[in-house]
């Protein structure tokens, strides 16, 4: 009876369960359970919702082994909700009663909500003209040194060359994304970047001699086009007193290294990078990361995650039981929403996954659920509670 009910969990979780099946689940977990179902409203979600509530608490009941690597390996493979619950009820972060409701009013509940950010950034060029870039035509925007500034039909700017300009003076370009905004830029070499929310990353409009530099703050990922005879660089300013520096040659990494963090993280996905930070250098392997924490100014290099280093890219929250604070950053960040906190969260800690396509009244309602904290939503402020 146990393996089979085991069975129909995991089925249920990947929606794949019959509507017989679904109904043997339920009643099972009514028969080991004294607790009568109560749904909180007649909303569809909510259901949904208590019921990934009542899967999880059953799942406690009968003990299933399921390890915290295990469940990393399907949160793409399942939804958001699901991906939570699971983490924070299998992997034994948190425990919570089973029909618990919100100690406060759900943000769900609100006529006013905040939408997800979007592709939105602005462009800066040589002369300081500030071009804004949702609001700019597909097509050719401007000439830049050598080089022809296209916005294209896929929403981002490529860099292309064009040597009938005739102006080979380096032109310093800078591209920045608002609280709420991401975008992509290909440069003019061939190299792809993705720049999140409330980051800015200066720029040559054309390389010229034999390096390739940039300069980066905030978060972006990186997939440098090949060139053996002009090392990439990029040069990092976020909080320190000095530049933290990676070279590369051609190579797939992501850099989140926000002023308002207290790390700047290097994670390598594939090919090799160097790091450099006052006189020390350390070489990543794909799959490994360097730490540089700015109170101490050391660096160390550890095993990396890239599937959480790179999920903002890939349009999803992804939480390795991060502090709440951590996790704020990153919704103020996407929602351009201020954060305000009323008594101590500082020892809470959240695992799982989330969409980042969903209003945030959605995402604190589902962060609610694991019953570490509970927030209010007052137009673009949210107010973070135990």
């Amino acid at each position: 009876m146990k393996n089979n009910i085991i069975h129909l969990i995991e089925k249920y979780l990947q929606g794949t369960t019959t509507p017989a099946e679904e109904a043997e689940l339920m009643a099972w977990y009514q028969d080991h359970n004294n607790t009568e179902i109560e749904w909180l409203s007649d909303n569809v979600h909510e259901e949904e919702q208590v019921r990934l509530r009542m899967l999880t608490h059953l799942q406690q009941q009968i003990s299933i082994p399921v390890t915290k690597q295990a469940v990393k390996r399907r949160w793409i493979h399942i939804s958001a909700a699901a991906s939570i619950l699971l983490i924070l009820g299998l992997a034994g972060y948190f425990t919570y009663p089973l029909l618990q409701k919100p100690k406060h009013n759900s943000p769900m509940a609100l006529a006013q909500d905040v939408g997800p950010g979007s592709n939105k950034a602005v462009l800066t060029l040589g002369n300081g003209d500030k071009v804004i870039l949702e609001d700019a035509k597909d097509g050719i925007i401007t000439d830049q040194g050598d080089a022809a500034v296209n916005k294209t039909d896929s929403g981002h700017v490529q860099y292309n060359n064009n040597s009938a300009s005739g102006n080979t003076a380096i032109v310093y370009n800078t591209l920045s994304t608002p609280y709420g905004g991401q975008y992509r830029l290909t440069l003019q070499d061939g190299t792809n970047v993705w720049l999140n929310a409330g980051s800015s990353l200066r720029f040559p409009a054309t390389f010229a001699g034999n390096e390739r530099k940039v300069t980066l703050s905030g978060e972006a990922y990186f997939e440098v086009a090949q060139d053996a005879n002009r090392p990439f660089y990029v040069a990092i300013h976020s909080g320190t007193d000095t530049a933290m520096n990676v070279r590369v040659l051609g190579t797939h990494f992501n850099i989140n290294a926000y002023p308002d963090e207290q790390r700047n993280v290097v994670t390598l996905l594939e090919g090799a990078v160097k790091v450099n930070y006052l006189g020390t250098g350390v070489t990543l392997t794909p799959g490994k990361e360097a730490i540089l924490q700015k109170t101490t100014g050391k660096m160390n290099v550890g095993n990396g995650d890239t599937e959480e280093a790179i999920a903002w890219k890939n349009g999803y929250f992804l939480f390795d039981n991060e502090k709440v604070e951590s996790i704020m950053r990153q919704i103020s960040r996407w929602y351009d929403v201020e954060i305000r906190y009323q008594g101590d969260i500082s020892k809470k800690a959240i695992a799982g996954s989330l969409s980042r396509t969903k209003n945030v009244s959605e995402v604190l309602n589902m962060l609610e659920l694991t019953g570490a904290v509970h927030f209010k939503l007052e137009g673009r402020r949210i107010t973070v509670m135990p």
